[in-house]
């Protein structure tokens, strides 16, 4: 098990299926009983010239208490594992930067904000009200150089996630593109001061009017985002308050795990954008979101690819084939 360097976490059964679906190599399970103390369970494999072991949350679980209680579990097992991409979708700040549904945001600092804020930890005052208190630990600078060589790449395809995409799409046809399905635009924002009705299943009876119209964009290839994201125990479901912390903190994306993870061991947080973190959530964007967010995983027609190049400074030139 000292062979495993990189660790893929997943909250979703649909996101950990994506991952494993683009093992370049899958390895033999661990062997049983590993010990009553992990009750996780690890799919191990080949992701370019990395040994990965991936885990995901236990089925009905979600947040940052059972996020932590995985990685708690992972690091035992595995000791040797030095960093940690954790992957899966997450809702949208549609405005300031363009986000939109199908997009992908990384984890990344602005500014003296850092890549990760943990937006429900503080404490309450009798005036004053709830105040934010505490920073997570910053993200390691050797993903960090990464990012950076992957932006400055000249060579990068345009869509540099579509290789990854139209394999997973491959496996399960439900993973394309929503609007390609279903030959309609998918992608609705509302106004922030319009809720969804309390009574309605869907958003087929919403106002029309109140939906926000946004310049179309030439493609419907996802792009890539790097900005702060937001986690907190808790689902985001209200517009408004999306809007206020993203005004404060420059908030690309919302999630309910990484603030568990990130103190425990060196991480970085990529997300699919599956709705607009508001009261009109649905999950017609879910494996779409899910494909997008593991594409970042995975190398591109290159061989560059945005959490594993990272570690190749690690490897010895011998191991490096592009040497």
């Amino acid at each position: 098990m000292e062979k495993y360097t990189v660790a893929i976490l997943c909250a979703l059964d649909k996101e950990l299926f994506a991952v494993r679906a683009l093992f370049d190599k899958r390895h033999p399970a661990l062997p049983s009983p590993r010990g009553c103390a992990d009750s996780n369970h690890y799919a191990l494999g080949r992701i370019g010239y990395h040994n990965v072991v991936t885990s995901g949350l236990p089925s009905g679980e979600y947040g940052t208490n059972a996020a932590s209680d995985v990685v708690s579990n992972l690091k035992r097992t595995f000791p040797s594992v030095e960093y940690c991409l954790l992957v899966g979708i997450g809702g949208g700040v549609p405005e300031a930067n363009d986000v939109r549904l199908g997009d992908v945001v990384v984890s990344h600092p602005s500014g003296t904000v850092p890549g990760l804020v943990q937006y429900d930890l503080g404490k309450t005052l009798e005036v004053e009200g709830f105040i934010r208190t505490g920073v997570l630990r910053g993200q390691p600078r050797q993903l960090m150089t990464a990012i950076t060589a992957l932006k400055s790449d000249p060579d990068l395809p345009d869509n540099p996630l579509a290789k990854s995409l139209d394999k997973i799409a491959g496996r399960k046809p439900a993973y394309g593109h929503p609007s390609q399905q279903r030959g309609t635009e998918m992608d609705i924002l509302y106004s922030p001061g319009y809720a969804h009705p309390s009574a309605a299943q869907t958003c087929n009876r919403c106002d029309k009017s109140q939906i926000v119209h946004r310049k179309s964009r030439s493609s419907t290839h996802p792009v890539i985002h790097y900005g702060p994201i937001a986690s907190g125990n808790q689902v985001m479901k209200s517009a408004q308050y999306r809007d206020q912390l993203s005004k404060e903190y420059g908030i690309y994306c919302f999630d309910m795990e990484a603030a568990g993870v990130m103190n425990s061991i060196e991480c970085l947080v990529i997300r699919g954008i599956c709705d607009y973190a508001d009261s009109h959530k649905n999950d017609i964007w879910h494996e779409y979101a899910v494909t997008g967010h593991q594409g970042c995983g995975k190398c591109s027609d290159r061989g560059n690819c945005l959490p594993i190049s990272p570690f190749q400074p690690h490897l010895r030139l011998y191991r490096n084939k592009r040497y």
